[in-house]
């Protein structure tokens, strides 16, 4: 993983299977995971990306308002290492009262039932999962104070 100086609309960071680019004081998280990805590789990618975001993005005193994960061209399911990873994830949200929107591909499909069950658990106040990229925007500006 590699750090790029922040600039807005710019990258922050990058892996193999994610970007995180600045849009004003919002983070978006682009996930990308091929088919055929090896379940080990997409869960460390998985894993590295949460760490950059709550290292980053999700602290109490950051600059960054929120975080929107766009996981519409993700993986299907979250495995349990990647899993556990989403819940530090949400957690940190909650904690620094910032806001996560996770973005899904439809409603209908697993991925949807597991982040919406993690945000349920870890993070129901900060938290909102929807295929709708209007209403993770506004997701944004609802809790911004």
């Amino acid at each position: 993983m590699t750090n790029v100086a922040r600039v807005d609309g710019g990258v922050l960071t990058r892996g193999e299977f994610f970007e995180i680019r600045s849009e004003g004081r919002v983070v978006r998280c682009s996930v990308r995971v091929p088919t055929r990805t090896a379940p080990a590789t997409g869960a460390a990618a998985g894993r590295d990306m949460c760490d950059w975001l709550i290292q980053h993005a999700l602290q109490l005193r950051s600059s960054w308002l929120g975080v929107i994960m766009d996981t519409r061209d993700g993986p299907s399911v979250l495995g349990p290492v990647t899993r556990s990873a989403v819940e530090r994830l949400f957690q940190a949200a909650e904690q620094a009262r910032k806001p996560l929107a996770v973005l899904v591909s439809s409603p209908a499909v697993a991925l949807f039932e597991q982040f919406s069950a993690v945000s349920r658990s870890c993070a129901p106040g900060c938290s909102t999962v929807t295929a709708d990229p209007a209403a993770a925007n506004a997701w944004m500006s609802r809790l911004i104070r």
